[in-house]
Formats: structure tokens, sequence, C-alpha cells
């Protein structure tokens, strides 16, 4: 079922999120970060919060995690 893909395509990139963000800010906590209808979210327990210059930087962190990752992360892997 085409969702299916993309719920795991979602689920997928929530995943890289938080080892982005965990590789940039290690003193971050993940709490919970499920697949919504539009997408994915993660809450993260982090008082200092996150500034827009902190998002491009987890942006780009997720775009080299995924390059280094490209043949683990496949759409191969999510038509299983």
């Amino acid at each position: 079922h085409e969702n299916d893909l993309l719920e795991r395509m979602r689920h997928s990139c929530a995943h890289v999120m938080a080892d982005a963000v965990q590789k940039i800010f290690p003193e971050a906590k993940i709490t919970i970060g499920p697949v919504i209808e539009d997408g994915f979210f993660y809450d993260f327990d982090f008082p200092k919060g996150f500034t827009p210059q902190d998002l491009e930087k987890i942006e780009s962190k997720m775009e080299e995690i995924l390059k280094k990752n490209l043949p683990e992360l496949s759409l191969r892997q999510h038509l299983q």
C-alpha cells in the first residue's frame, strides 16, 4: 500500500533527524517522535531550544547522514 511506503520513509527520516540532533547537540534528549498524517516530528528535551540557525545545521547534518548511508536507506529497503 502506498501509504505504508510513505509512513516507512517518514519513520526513517525521523530517525535521521534524531541522529543529526544528537550529533550536533549531544545534550539534547530525544523524547517522542511519531509519524503523523503529513510528515513526522520529534520532541526534544532541550531547554535552550533550537534557533533558525540550529535548524539549518540540523538539516545539513541530515543531508550528510543520508549521503553517507544512502545504500542502507535506499528506497528498495522501504519497498520490502
